[in-house]
């Protein structure tokens, strides 16, 4: 960005190295400033080729004045004709009220370098830019004294359908999620829904096989009992395919069901061992599997 020079040029005299070292300060423009603004500035220090800065020496961000502070510090580094040149970019920032067009003044400061020669000082002198006021001070001047008043402000027009809409929609939709969980709980008006017969075998069998390992003829005897439950009469093998007919639910474990009748039918007709584990897994996993259709049916 092309900078417009302010009309302040310095070139220092320091007695060491008069013709040496310069300082020329620029600015995007002298004036014209209000309350907030930001202030770019740029800062060409030129110095002997030999010569070092103390980057200490630099100024800190933060507040100057009362109203003024200084944002942003950045430093670059060249070579111009033999010479090296140091430029500062410095952004300020402008908190001053004015009451009317005038001028303030940046601080300046001082950057410490050092030379074939020793340790050097120079002085980045203090310049001034101009801040302006928001709005005038006083009104222009009316005969009447009512001319001064303005009408009041119309007031804005609040649609209170929209949010009345949104409450309903958020009420019924809570009241719906609270039907489903009454309903999943069982819940009052819920609380005579059709038993989770097999549920409730499921954690009845699992309770009685973490307790004392559970007995596989008991176990089946359970399962028997809550299929005659859910079939509404005794549930035989040749019953199975008019059982799943009526709970399409089901169907998805007829070969369950066969391998189901068909251990207890070894176990009670049969002979087999009633402490066979491989039967007594079986028959667990067939009961769960009962009970995950009858909550998704």
């Amino acid at each position: 960005m092309r900078m417009a020079c302010v009309a302040l040029m310095l070139a220092a005299s320091l007695p060491a190295f008069a013709q040496e070292t310069t300082v020329r300060i620029h600015s995007a423009r002298p004036f014209g400033y209000f309350v907030g603004d930001l202030i770019h500035a740029r800062i060409d220090v030129s110095v002997p080729a030999d010569a070092v800065l103390s980057r200490a020496s630099l100024p800190n961000p933060g507040p100057l004045s009362g109203s003024l502070d200084l944002r942003d510090v950045k430093l670059r580094e060249t070579m111009e004709n033999g010479a090296r040149l140091w430029r500062l970019d410095l952004t300020y920032q402008n908190f001053y009220v004015a009451l009317d067009a005038r001028d303030i003044e940046v601080p300046g400061f001082d950057l410490s370098i050092t030379t074939a020669t020793g340790a050097q000082t120079i002085a980045v002198p203090a310049w001034r830019i101009g801040v302006s006021p928001l709005r005038e001070i006083a009104p222009q001047k009316q005969e009447q004294a009512s001319d001064y008043l303005r009408p009041d402000g119309s007031s804005a027009f609040v649609d209170e359908a929209t949010p009345l809409n949104l409450a309903f929609g958020a009420g019924a939709a809570a009241l719906l999620a609270l039907a489903l969980v009454a309903r999943d709980r069982a819940w009052p008006p819920f609380q005579q829904r059709k038993a989770r017969v097999f549920s409730a075998l499921a954690r009845q069998i699992s309770t009685r096989r973490g307790a004392d390992g559970g007995n596989l003829a008991v176990a089946i005897q359970s399962v028997h009992r809550a299929l005659d439950q859910a079939n509404g009469a005794i549930l035989l093998s040749g019953d199975v395919p008019e059982f799943l007919r009526r709970h399409p639910e089901f169907e998805l474990l007829r070969v369950d069901f066969e391998r189901f009748f068909e251990t207890s039918k070894r176990l009670f007709f049969g002979g087999e061992s009633s402490e066979d584990d491989e039967a007594a897994e079986q028959l667990a996993q067939f009961v769960s599997r009962l009970a995950r259709q009858e909550r998704a049916g």
